[in-house]
């Protein structure tokens, strides 16, 4: 339940904005392009997206190298194959890499955990337990590897309980089961469409320099350089960030970190 005033509530909109307006435009932009549907600005939407927005989604697809602005043909082949995955296209650049690299199984565990809501929950009233059941799955290199870690586990215990008793293992220790199964819903769904553009799934466990790697090739605008001896850190567009207090290397501050998300509360985290 939210309460909020008469005032505020009068002082709102009367409908929200439309998706177009609020979403990541990359995806728009790969989609539109694997459809042929021609450049983005001359496309008849009833409320266009602003310029910033779609320059800065043509941006990041040409980080990616989905989009090749010097080619006749704009999309490339990593590009089509980009958009037959359900998944942001960061991410999906990162499963295809990995794919190269031979850790595809891991690295769509990753992006797929990366996709939704945290599994992990950490009541307010219980905040030190969950911590210290979630330190189980903890790499002291990487908060990505935790969620290979924290897969790994869950496979075992389906290996061994039923499915009523993996849901009240999980409510014992702090894990949210719909999330699990949205989770594992989502790696199915991306296992299956990386097979139809030729992915191959690693039978053996890969390690964490080629999990890494992967990551790398959809987040190099969110790499970040330590600013001398501060904590913060030096990362695209001369953005300044500093290592959520949440994060396995907030106290180690490395030189180089590679963040998922840059999120601005108080101040701009990674």
């Amino acid at each position: 339940v939210r309460l909020y005033s008469e005032d505020d509530f009068n002082a709102r909109p009367e409908f929200t904005d439309p998706e177009v307006l609020r979403t990541n435009l990359a995806s728009v932009i790969l989609q539109m392009a694997a459809l042929g549907l021609g450049e983005i600005e001359a496309f008849p939407f009833l409320e266009s997206p602003d310029r910033r927005q779609v320059r800065d989604g043509v941006a990041l697809l040409h980080e990616l190298r989905a989009l090749d602005p010097s080619a006749a043909e704009p999309l490339t082949r990593l590009g089509r194959n980009l958009a037959r995955l359900p998944i942001d296209p960061r991410l999906g650049r990162m499963v295809l890499e990995a794919d190269k690299l031979g850790c595809a199984r891991e690295v769509a565990v990753i992006t797929a955990a990366l996709s939704i809501q945290d599994p992990r929950e950490r009541p307010a009233e219980q905040r030190g337990q969950a911590d210290q059941l979630h330190a189980r799955f903890t790499d002291r290199s990487s908060d990505f590897l935790a969620y290979v870690n924290l897969w790994r586990y869950l496979r075992s215990l389906e290996g061994e309980l039923s499915r009523s008793q993996v849901r009240k293992r999980c409510k014992a220790e702090f894990l949210h089961y719909l999330r699990i199964r949205e989770w594992q819903d989502l790696v199915a769904q991306l296992e299956d469409a990386g097979r139809e553009v030729g992915l191959t799934l690693n039978d053996a466990p890969a390690e964490g320099p080629e999990i890494h790697a992967a990551i790398l090739s959809g987040l190099l605008s969110h790499l970040g350089m330590k600013d001398g001896g501060t904590r913060e850190y030096t990362g695209g567009r001369g953005a300044k960030f500093a290592i959520f207090p949440g994060s396995v290397l907030a106290r180690r501050g490395p030189t180089w970190v590679m963040v998922a998300e840059l999120v601005e509360t108080t101040r701009l985290w990674g």
